[in-house]
Parts: structure tokens; sequence; C-alpha cells
């Protein structure tokens, strides 16, 4: 059953999805499901030109790091625990921010 009208949350975190092993910044949560933007190394995905990030959220990565264009949404349980050393510099802050106000 559905339920109408569940609160958002806001959360500021990063988690690995257990299927994919593909970062994400989680930025709320609603019931069950979380809304994300998902982040990887590549420039397009899926023929769409990602974001390109100042510095890589990941210390120990120092590869090119990208934030998809566009927010998403999936189960609490498609995503690992929290990477607790992660975080985005304060440019890149502001990138993500435009994202979830879209």
């Amino acid at each position: 059953m559905k339920v109408k009208n569940q609160k958002e949350s806001k959360r500021s975190e990063f988690r690995k999805n257990k299927i994919t092993e593909h970062p994400a910044y989680i930025f709320a949560k609603i019931g069950n499901k979380y809304k994300y933007i998902g982040l990887t190394h590549a420039d397009i995905t899926d023929g769409v030109r990602n974001i390109k990030l100042d510095k890589n959220p990941n210390p120990t990565d120092k590869s090119t790091a990208y934030a998809k264009p566009k927010t998403d949404k999936a189960r609490t349980n498609d995503f690992k625990q929290k990477e607790k050393t992660w975080k985005f510099s304060k440019s890149d802050k502001e990138k993500i921010n435009k994202i979830i106000k879209k």
C-alpha cells in the first residue's frame, strides 16, 4: 500500500550502490527511498554530458569525477553503508546544489 504525504528528510551523505558499486550523493530520504545524484568517472553517460567536479569527493581517488546532471530515486536497501571520509569541495557543493534545485 502506498503511503501519501510522506515527509522528506534532508541528508548529506555518500553511499555506493550495492549492485553497480557506483557512488552516489544522497541528499534526501522519503519513506524507504533515497533521492540522489550519481557520481562517475565518465564525462558522458547514456548520451548525456556529466558535470565535471573540481575535486574528487573520494579522498583516495585522484582521477577526475563527474556528477550526473539529473537527480534519481532508489530504495534505501539498494545502497551500502555511508562513506564517512568523502566530501565535496566548496565549489563542487555549489554545482551539486544547482542540480538539486532543478
